[in-house]
């Protein structure tokens, strides 16, 4: 005898399979401004926020649509590395077929994931890229493993002292993209000139992760003569006092294999718990 009511609903599960089958969907190469409706979504969807070194990499942006309707976007950097996929909540459930066919007509060879984004994580894993880890996120504050130093001063550099900074050997690069852009990052961040008994030392910076919201990332650089004294350490220490004051959230970050830089981090009191995840296609 035949079960019509499993029958009917085994027909009508086919039916769904076979129309989610015949979705029509375009990868339409837009602006940053066109999405940013879509990336406060996705902001909020994560447990922690965007990573400066990510979003300082925006290049290509592109808007999902299927069936005529915007579901989502994706963002690669100016190498073609995709940095961030989003999909609305109502297409989840299929975003591993959205994420395939997007790998496929961007031509997609690496993703630079955060390992606390999970529906990007969740793809990748779910089609087995092999990956790497290429760096390392601060997010949580514990006591710092240093005391605050006597004699550390500090001062707001401006357009005077890009000269000054960018006379420094290339380390300096550890901090700034190039010399040539110091100038650009005093008017545009909060630059810091760092001295110990009056001697200069070091300097820093805070930049903005996303102007829309009160998030900071906290660059340093020690000149190499003075490395090794923990002044690093005291660097962060101020720069994070002087974000908290102005109602900024401070984190740091870092690449995987610069040891020296996660043991300055960690001795500020920064620990991590998060990553960038370099999956390999």
């Amino acid at each position: 005898m035949v079960n019509n009511a499993a029958w009917m609903g085994k027909s009508r599960l086919l039916s769904i399979k076979k129309i989610s089958y015949l979705w029509k969907m375009e990868i339409l190469k837009t602006t940053i401004d066109k999405i940013s409706k879509y990336r406060k979504d996705y902001f909020d969807s994560l447990p922690q926020f965007q990573e400066a070194f990510l979003e300082l990499m925006i290049g290509d942006c592109y808007i999902l649509r299927i069936d005529s309707v915007e579901t989502g976007y994706v963002i690669l950097n100016n190498e073609g590395v995709l940095i961030e996929f989003y999909v609305s909540p109502k297409y989840i459930s299929q975003s591993n077929k959205i994420f395939k066919q997007v790998i496929s007509e961007l031509s997609i060879t690496d993703i630079y994931c955060k390992s606390f984004d999970s529906l990007l994580l969740n793809n990748c894993l779910l089609n087995l890229y092999s990956y790497s880890l290429v760096g390392l996120l601060y997010r949580d504050y514990v006591a710092p493993l240093v005391a605050t130093a006597p004699k550390v001063t500090y001062k707001k550099s401006h357009l005077s002292s890009a000269e000054f900074l960018a006379s420094q050997d290339d380390s300096i690069m550890e901090l700034f993209d190039t010399k040539e852009q110091v100038a650009y990052y005093i008017q545009n961040h909060d630059v810091f000139e760092f001295y110990k008994d009056e001697v200069f030392f070091g300097c820093g910076m805070v930049i903005r992760t996303h102007p829309d919201w009160n998030f900071c990332d906290l660059g340093v650089w020690v000149a190499p003569p003075q490395r090794g004294k923990s002044l690093g350490a005291q660097i962060i220490l101020n720069l994070r006092e002087f974000a908290l004051k102005n109602g900024l959230k401070p984190s740091c970050g870092c690449a995987i294999d610069n040891i020296a830089s996660q043991k300055t981090i960690e001795k500020s009191g920064y620990i991590s718990r998060y990553s960038v995840i370099n999956f390999q296609l």
